[in-house]
């Protein structure tokens, strides 16, 4: 159990630093109240636990506080499923890694776009986080650093996520956090799909648990987003302006309650927003927000939430020296009512083209393909399942069924990330489906990526504009 040093003075209770925050008891309830009427503690008892707002100052604000919390706790047996106190001298790579860089990477590690995809000019490194007296920092530092790969960058920060390690399907997720306050940081504690089921960010659905502007610290904000890939994706927010007296500089408790077909945000108990309207286009509700999601603990700097003209880090924030996130602990609870991922009837495709027009739907039990140009390569359209890890000596089946509104010729393939080809496979598709399975035995341990070529193969060019169904793709081992 952590504890804290306090000190008392006239009129007064101050916390020389952040609040021990364990769970409310009576006795505490009964011990603050005492203290607010006659300016005084019991010799007995100790007020670490009382601070619930987090501010280092005792008042009526965290009596309240208390006596919510005590209702809340005492009502709710759930069971904890994980969490890391950070009571460790480094974060725990049993429940953390780090994600490094400033380039936004495909699951091949290709490539796809800079600053993360939001214009953000930190450079992530495993330099930037440290675990001290039970306190996991995220440190941002305005600061030169050169990478031989992604180039030359002004600021460093850190990223860290539990992808891989642990990823939960509903539940409550309660992260004890503060972060410093100060133009283009952007603090953020969310979520993101274990797999993408249902296709690329955000048709799989993103859970912003809580991301605060560096410029407003009175206020951060609770967001899903959802609905298609991007560009066609949606979102759904809600800010929480803190009391007056306290902002995200100070310690507070950030919570989502997320059950099947609701997601609730708190601060310090406080519920402040309720959403149960989404959707993943082309599939049944609660989708997306029906598989498991990982979470990611980052302090990016500039980028177009707070940055200066939405690009920019703002060098005077960082005149004083490095700013801090720090996370005292993050806590998963399992649903009020357990839920298991729905199952997919189909794995979900990623349009790649090269000099072509084509277009794709995923849905409820396949995808859907328009090609209105095939282009010059046999490549140039391509659905794509990428990075389904594989381990040597396993063998595994791809079945899937497959028609074409005129008769063409596609080509299966499975590779791996340098293009080596271990299923070679030319069918021809007809209106009439056809159900295929082929079976592939893996020589090393590798990321493997399914390919359904359609670009300029046999005839395919003559063909005009035609529409592709992929139904029931299936990638399972044998055991």
């Amino acid at each position: 159990m952590k504890r804290r040093r306090i000190f008392a003075s006239a009129g007064a209770l101050l916390l020389l630093t952040c609040p021990l925050h364990a769970a409310a008891v009576p006795d505490d309830v009964q011990q603050l109240q005492s203290f607010l009427l006659r300016g005084q503690f019991t010799a007995e008892k100790q007020p670490e636990n009382c601070d619930r707002s987090g501010d280092g100052i005792l008042n009526a604000i965290d009596l309240t506080l208390m006596k919510r919390a005590l209702l809340t706790e005492q009502s709710d047996t759930r069971r904890l499923v994980w969490q890391d106190e950070f009571d460790g001298d480094a974060p725990d790579p049993a429940k953390w890694a780090y994600e490094l860089g400033n380039w936004k990477l495909d699951a091949d590690g290709n490539y796809i776009t800079g600053g993360w995809g939001n214009n953000e000019q930190q450079f992530y490194t495993d330099k930037n986080a440290s675990v001290h007296d039970g306190i996991l920092t995220i440190a941002a530092r305005h600061e030169a650093y050169t990478d031989a790969v992604q180039g030359s960058y002004e600021y460093t920060s850190a990223r860290l996520s539990t992808q891989h390690l642990f990823s939960a399907c509903g539940g409550r997720i309660e992260v004890r956090a503060r972060c410093d306050a100060g133009k283009s940081l952007w603090p953020a504690i969310w979520m993101l799909p274990e797999d993408s089921v249902y296709g690329g960010w955000a048709a799989s659905g993103e859970i912003d648990i809580m991301e605060g502007w560096g410029s407003r610290p009175q206020e951060i904000c609770g967001t899903i987003h959802f609905g298609d890939a991007w560009p066609d994706n949606r979102y759904l927010t809600a800010d929480y302006k803190f009391p007056a007296g306290t902002t995200a500089a100070d310690w507070h408790t950030y919570a989502i309650e997320w059950t099947s077909g609701e997601i609730r945000w708190y601060v310090d108990d406080v519920l402040y927003s309720t959403q149960t309207e989404w959707e993943s286009v082309g599939y049944p509700y609660p989708a997306p927000f029906d598989q498991n999601f990982y979470l990611i603990l980052n302090l990016a700097v500039g980028g177009q939430f707070d940055g200066v003209d939405g690009i920019y880090g703002d060098p005077a924030t960082f005149a004083d020296g490095e700013k801090h996130f720090e996370i005292d602990y993050v806590r998963v609870y399992e649903p009020e009512t357990a839920f298991a991922p729905s199952e997919s009837k189909s794995l979900p495709l990623e349009l790649y083209t090269e000099g072509s027009d084509a277009g794709m739907r995923n849905r409820s039990g396949g995808t859907d393909i328009r090609v209105n140009n095939c282009g010059a390569l046999e490549y140039a359209v391509m659905g794509l399942v990428r990075g389904r890890h594989v381990r040597a000596g396993e063998t595994y089946t791809l079945s899937f069924d497959a028609s074409a509104t005129a008769a063409r010729d596609m080509i299966v393939t499975v590779e791996d990330a340098v293009y080596t080809r271990y299923l070679d496979e030319t069918v021809t598709l007809t209106p009439e489906p056809k159900h295929y399975s082929f079976t592939v035995t893996f020589s090393a341990d590798m990321q493997a990526d399914l390919k359904f070529q359609l670009g300029n193969i046999g005839n395919a060019a003559a063909c005009g504009a035609h529409s592709i169904k992929l139904e029931n793709i299936a990638w399972e081992m044998q055991q």
